[in-house]
């Protein structure tokens, strides 16, 4: 089995065009995995032991709607699409292989490391990859150029519409299903805007979703417009997340 030590180091805060050093959503992991780091501005993460291998894992997505504020649940599709993309995103990033994922019952999600660790021992499992999504969401009315969004250089007429922001957080942690100790954490944030007509057949530019770290537009069918704005925000959290996981593990 892998030895896994521990690492802390400070992250900074992630300036987003919309909200400077966004707080939103607050961190929701421990209320999972509990406050295994001393200070909420650190984060603790894995340095594999000198002559580690792949590490075996199960994965145990949370899609967290519990605080104030919190966008709507999730549908089905944009579960199953954040499933691939921790499982991708990771498994590219660190020794971590996902060989089972589990699901637990959203009414009765584990509390607490050693609940997480009962719950990978029960399937044989040495570790339990947690990944939990969480957003805000803000929606407010806009005048909206009908020829597409101000900053792909569109312009009159302004004709009445909404923009709902989503700032997502994605945070992951290790749990070591033998000991019950978080081995390894990190997070990422990031926003991305829909913009949408109150009358959509207006115009074949809407709706539309504008997103912090791609700069090429996405033209989601109406009916999952929102899903989608809220999955593709959660999947680049995710890329930040995924990143700063790896980059624990070079240093090591």
């Amino acid at each position: 089995m892998a030895r896994v030590g521990l690492i802390t180091v400070a992250l900074s805060c992630s300036v987003f065009i919309f909200s400077g050093c966004s707080e939103k959503p607050l961190p929701r992991i421990n209320h999972y995995v509990g406050d295994s780091s001393q200070n909420a501005s650190l984060t603790v993460m894995a340095q594999p032991g000198q002559n580690s291998g792949p590490i075996t894992a199960g994965l145990l997505l949370i899609n967290d709607t519990s605080a104030a504020g919190a966008a709507t649940l999730l549908s089905e599709k944009a579960r199953a699409f954040l499933t691939r993309q921790v499982r991708e995103r990771v498994e590219g990033a660190t020794p971590i292989r996902v060989a089972q994922v589990l699901a637990a019952d959203g009414s009765s999600q584990p509390q607490g490391s050693e609940a997480l660790a009962k719950l990978a021992r029960e399937q044989n499992l040495p570790y339990l990859l947690v990944a939990v999504f969480s957003s805000a969401e803000s929606e407010v009315p806009a005048y909206l150029p009908l020829t597409g969004d101000p900053e792909q250089g569109g312009g009159r007429p302004n004709v009445p519409g909404y923009e709902a922001v989503n700032y997502a957080l994605a945070e992951l942690a290790l749990v070591d299903a033998g000991s019950g100790q978080v081995v390894a954490r990190s997070d990422g944030r990031a926003w991305a805007r829909l913009n949408w007509l109150y009358v959509p057949k207006l115009s074949n530019a809407y709706p539309v979703i504008h997103r912090s770290l791609r700069v090429a537009p996405i033209y989601p069918q109406e009916a999952d417009a929102k899903d989608i704005l809220r999955s593709l925000t959660a999947d680049e959290a995710l890329e930040q997340a995924a990143t700063r996981l790896h980059e624990a593990w070079a240093k090591s």
